[in-house]
C-alpha cells in the first residue's frame, strides 16, 4: 500500500525569521508516532539564515489524510503569524521550477538521490525514502524564537482551529500584507483584511420597503437602460449595513477597550475606511489627515489584535 508525505513551503517577509540556529527541528510529534518537522529552506544551512521555509509530515495513509495534516499545519502556521506579527506568503501550490524531467534525473545522478521539484505553498506526493527538493535561490535576516513557534504549533495542530472561509482569507491577507513595502498599498491591503471578516447586518424592513418604492420610480423614469440598472443596483447594495457601519460594530464588540491614533476602536475604523476609500480614488490622502507610513503601521496593529479577537471569541 502507498505511502504520502506532504511538504508546505512558505517564505517570510525580508525582515523575519525563526531564530533556531538547526537547519530542521521537530514541531509536533503526532499520536501515531509522526513528526511534523520544520526545516531550512536550504540544505545544510541554518533555520534563522532563511526567509524560505519547509513544514514536512510523512507516511500518512492516503493523500487525502496528507492534504488534509498540510492544511492543518498552515492553519495553525496561519494563527500563529497573526499573534507573534509575522509576514508569511504561503504561495498557491503551483509548480513553477525551471526543471524538466531530464533536468531533475541529471541532477539525481549528480546527487545520488531521488529530486522533486520544490513548489511554494503545499505539495503532496507518494512516500520516497531519501528524497530531496531543488530549486534555484536562498537570501536571510532577523529571529522569533523557536520555544514560541513550536508552543503555537502544537497546540493549533492538535485544537484544529476552525477557521471560517472569511476567517481564513483575512489571515492570509494579513499575513501578506508583510511583503507590501509602499505603505500606500500595505494600509489599503490591511484593511481589506478586515472587510474580508465582514457579514454587514441587513437593515430594517421600512428601509427595504423604501428602498423598492425609490427603484420603482427609477423602473419608471426616462433614464437610459444602462444608468437605470446601475441605479437599481446600487440601491440594491443599500438593503445592508455598510462595510463602515459593519467594521465599526465589529470593532467596537470585539476591541471595546482598545485605541488606536487616539480614536475608539470603532471610530478608528470608520476613518481608516474612508481614508482607504479616498487613497483609491485620488492616490493620495491630505496632509492634514495623516502620515500613511504611520497610518499603516497603525493598521497592521489594529488587523493584529482584531483578528486575535475575532479567532479566539467563543461567543460567536
Amino acid at each position: 500500500m502507498s505511502l504520502y508525505d506532504f511538504r508546505l513551503r512558505f517564505n517570510f517577509a525580508e525582515a523575519y525569521r525563526v531564530n533556531s540556529e538547526a537547519e530542521k527541528f521537530k514541531l509536533l510529534e503526532l499520536t501515531s508516532g509522526k513528526n511534523i518537522i520544520l526545516t531550512s529552506g536550504l540544505s545544510g544551512a541554518p533555520i534563522k539564515e532563511q526567509n524560505s521555509v519547509a513544514v514536512l509530515g510523512k507516511l500518512f495513509k492516503s493523500e487525502a489524510e496528507a492534504r488534509e495534516a498540510a492544511e492543518r499545519c498552515k492553519r495553525a502556521f496561519l494563527y500563529w503569524s497573526i499573534e507573534q506579527r509575522v509576514g508569511i506568503d504561503f504561495g498557491d501550490g503551483r509548480q513553477r521550477s525551471r526543471f524538466t524531467d531530464a533536468g531533475l534525473k541529471y541532477f539525481e545522478k549528480m546527487h545520488g538521490c531521488p529530486l522533486r521539484s520544490d513548489i511554494h505553498g503545499i505539495d503532496v506526493y507518494e512516500h520516497i525514502e531519501e528524497l530531496k527538493f531543488i530549486s534555484f535561490n536562498a537570501k536571510a535576516e532577523v529571529g522569533k524564537h523557536p520555544d514560541k513557534l513550536i508552543d503555537t504549533f502544537g497546540r493549533e495542530y492538535l485544537n484544529n482551529r476552525p477557521f471560517t472561509e472569511k476567517q481564513l482569507l483575512a489571515s492570509e491577507i494579513y499575513a501578506n500584507s508583510f511583503f507590501d513595502i509602499s505603505a500606500r498599498s500595505r494600509f489599503v491591503t490591511l484593511v481589506t483584511a478586515i472587510e474580508a471578516l465582514l457579514e454587514p447586518l441587513k437593515r430594517s424592513d421600512d428601509v427595504e420597503e423604501l428602498l423598492e418604492e425609490f427603484k420603482d420610480k427609477i423602473r419608471q423614469s426616462t433614464v437610459d437602460e444602462t444608468t437605470r440598472n446601475s441605479i437599481i443596483g446600487s440601491l440594491g447594495n443599500l438593503t445592508h449595513q455598510s462595510i463602515s457601519q459593519a467594521g465599526r460594530l465589529l470593532a467596537n464588540r470585539l476591541l471595546p477597550k482598545e485605541v488606536f491614533n487616539d480614536q475608539a476602536s470603532g471610530d478608528f475604523f470608520s476613518r481608516a475606511y474612508d481614508l482607504r476609500s479616498r487613497l483609491l480614488h485620488d492616490g493620495a490622502i491630505k496632509k492634514e489627515d495623516g502620515d500613511i507610513w504611520n497610518l499603516a503601521n497603525v493598521m497592521e496593529a489594529f488587523v493584529h489584535k482584531l483578528l486575535l479577537a475575532e479567532l479566539n471569541n467563543k461567543s460567536k
